[in-house]
């Protein structure tokens, strides 16, 4: 509340006193004085406040249960959309049913009706995207930086900027983590998804750079060069080794360079990986852990089928975990990544490494089969599916699925 009241003090000063100390330059010059110094003081006053609100309300932030809520909150806002949607069809069909008694001259009407409603915008396939539903630290760092961008100075607005972004990437990684302790590891980590997402989108119409330097010493080379002086003690007072100690135990000043959309970046590159991780796992984690058990008993030139896990009834109870996780695990997958994210093209960015990952464990499975004298019945008992009959099951996995099959696959998952 702060903030916004020297926000609207900054708008006054600049807006009209100062607008107006230069259109009456000289009738004006004293009073422009005193609303340059007002202004100064009041920018500086809102950047001290700016950085008390960052600290208390972003990185100290305490979420609520209703916070972390996911996927209940976005579940709740696709039903209410869904009904609200189903309403306003069912009102457009009790029109155009009226209509179609009244003449064949109304159908004019009916049909810009139907185009009206054709032309609105398509419901978004998760609420959750309404700048509402976001996580408070998030809409709070983006409405203090919009606030903060036309009234202070560019290099301040790059500092506040810095490290208002790095408070929020780090407050979403602890809400994260929180979801996966309360809900699922892959809840978690699509809601760290969508939210960096929105992040990213968000500060990119701001026209400035995102960089700021940092400075700092480096006294490893004092901490070598005490050690050193000392380890010659028949030399501690001699000027010499003062003068060398001083040369070369001096600090060094180092320059770094961070940039806060580069970092956005990279947590949001590390987060889909971690997904892409964790999905794949869930589905055919068996079948890497017997994969990994072959490669090292190749490393160690030992013959495979004497072990006995990799007996043809062991093998083949694998590859049916694996086909069964591909029918009812993977829909789900499908259906929370709609649910997050909304956005078909971001879906299909995750889902594909998913399925190549899928597909490349099968087909190293089918070669270490055929490499490993493996007889066309053992083969047969394995059952193991080609990569044109792995892609025929992908593809006929439903995206969609019932929310009660979600939740009794998510408590199979924990």
């Amino acid at each position: 509340q702060t903030i916004y009241y020297l926000w609207q003090i900054m708008a006054v000063c600049y807006n009209t006193m100062v607008h107006t100390m230069f259109l009456l330059a000289i009738a004006l010059e004293a009073f422009g004085r005193v609303a340059e110094q007002l202004l100064q003081d009041v920018q500086e006053r809102l950047v001290f406040r700016a950085h008390l609100y960052l600290k208390t309300d972003i990185a100290q932030y305490n979420p609520s249960p209703g916070d972390l809520a996911y996927p209940e909150k976005l579940e709740m806002m696709e039903s209410i959309a869904q009904s609200m949607h189903e309403q306003e069809m069912a009102a457009l069909s009790r029109s155009e049913s009226r209509a179609s008694l009244v003449s064949i001259g109304s159908t004019a009407s009916v049909e810009v009706a139907r185009i009206n409603s054709h032309s609105k915008p398509a419901i978004s396939a998760s609420p959750g995207d309404l700048h509402g539903m976001w996580y408070p630290p998030v809409r709070r760092t983006l409405v203090c930086l919009s606030r903060l961008y036309r009234c202070v100075e560019r290099p301040i607005f790059q500092g506040l900027s810095q490290e208002a972004l790095s408070m929020c990437i780090q407050s979403i990684s602890d809400a994260a983590q929180a979801i996966k302790s309360n809900k699922t590891t892959l809840d978690g980590e699509l809601f760290q998804v969508k939210h960096l997402l929105i992040l990213r989108e968000q500060i990119a119409p701001f026209q400035v750079d995102f960089t700021v330097k940092e400075m700092s010493f480096d006294f490893s080379k004092m901490k070598s060069a005490a050690f050193e002086l000392l380890q010659k003690r028949s030399r501690l007072f001699s000027t010499n080794a003062l003068l060398q100690f001083l040369l070369e135990g001096s600090p060094v000043v180092r320059e770094q360079w961070i940039d806060s959309r580069k970092d956005v970046d990279r947590q949001l590159k590390l987060s889909c990986e971690a997904f892409i991780a964790d999905a794949t796992n869930s589905i055919v984690g068996s079948l890497n852990g017997f994969l990994e058990k072959v490669q090292i008993v190749t490393a160690l030139n030992e013959k495979l089928r004497p072990q006995q896990w990799s007996e043809p009834t062991e093998v083949g109870a694998i590859v049916q975990e694996t086909s069964r996780n591909i029918k009812t695990k993977l829909p789900v997958i499908q259906r929370s990544m709609q649910l997050y994210l909304a956005n078909r093209d971001t879906e299909f960015i995750l889902y594909r490494p998913i399925k190549n990952n899928i597909v490349g464990s099968l087909t190293k499975l089918q070669n270490v089969l055929n490499t490993s004298n493996y007889s066309a019945e053992d083969r047969m008992v394995i059952g193991c599916p080609t990569p044109e009959q792995v892609t025929i099951l992908l593809s006929s996995a439903s995206l969609l699925i019932n929310p009660d099959h979600r939740k009794q696959a998510n408590e199979n998952q924990n």
